[in-house]
């Protein structure tokens, strides 16, 4: 079953308000990778009938469990993603919030669903897909798992949306933050050997960047790899002279 709930009750809006609360004050502290990890362990914590949670990207027939809070929410991604099965995976599947109330019974995912419920005692399951910014084919999954039947009520539907938008934003930030390393790492990369090629051959940084370009293109490779390899071949022979890669 698939559910849309609205905000009815004086309980409900109480309920958002402690996890917004909550959540507020652990990833204030944290970085972007571990605010991931607290928005699991959130899931339990505060969305009641959930035992286990995890998050996880999906996108092109690439799935990726980033965080579990168990191994069993682990095992049962591993499940959904090895069948092909399941709310988490379904490519076919419309909408945000799709709630599974009985596992046992519920026939829209039988290879996923008759081995949940049998091997890893999952019960019912609350899941959310929502797109993650700027990367339209990747969706960023909040799985909350209970062994117990019909666990989630519209109080608990309501407070797993408020942590699933936490969840997109962290794994924004952290894509983010792990682009920029790459990038400055690239850049160091490159200025190490330009400087190792103005010493060996006493030409301009001008020169030096145009040597590792042309070598790059010429052999179809990225300034990078080309920059690691002359990095490498320099520490491993400092003394040689053997020409560093640019051929």
């Amino acid at each position: 079953m698939t559910r849309t709930a609205r905000i009815n009750s004086s309980a409900q809006l109480a309920e958002i308000d402690r996890v917004l609360s909550s959540l507020g004050q652990r990833l204030s502290t944290v970085s972007a990778g571990a605010a991931v990890a607290a928005i699991a362990q959130a899931g339990v914590y505060h969305v009641r009938g959930a035992r286990w949670a995890s998050v996880s990207v999906a996108g092109r027939g690439r799935f990726r469990t980033l965080v579990a809070t168990a191994p069993m929410a682990a095992q049962a991604d591993a499940l959904q993603h090895s069948t092909g099965q399941g709310p988490t995976v379904d490519p076919g599947l419309e909408g945000t919030i799709h709630l599974v109330e009985d596992l046992a019974r519920d026939r829209r995912w039988p290879g996923f669903t008759d081995q949940a419920a049998q091997h890893l005692r999952v019960a019912s399951l609350l899941a959310y897909r929502l797109p993650l910014p700027g990367e339209p084919t990747t969706t960023v999954g909040l799985t909350l798992y209970s062994d117990t039947v019909d666990a989630f009520g519209a109080p608990a539907l309501w407070a797993g949306g408020v942590l699933a938008s936490h969840a997109v934003a962290a794994v924004a930030a952290d894509h983010q933050h792990r682009r920029t390393e790459q990038a400055q790492g690239t850049a160091r990369e490159i200025g190490t050997a330009t400087g190792m090629l103005i010493a060996r051959y006493g030409t301009s940084r001008e020169d030096a960047l145009h040597l590792l370009r042309t070598a790059a293109q010429d052999n179809d490779r990225s300034m990078a790899e080309v920059a690691t390899e002359i990095i490498d071949t320099e520490t491993r022979h400092p003394c040689s002279n053997r020409q560093l890669f640019l051929r």
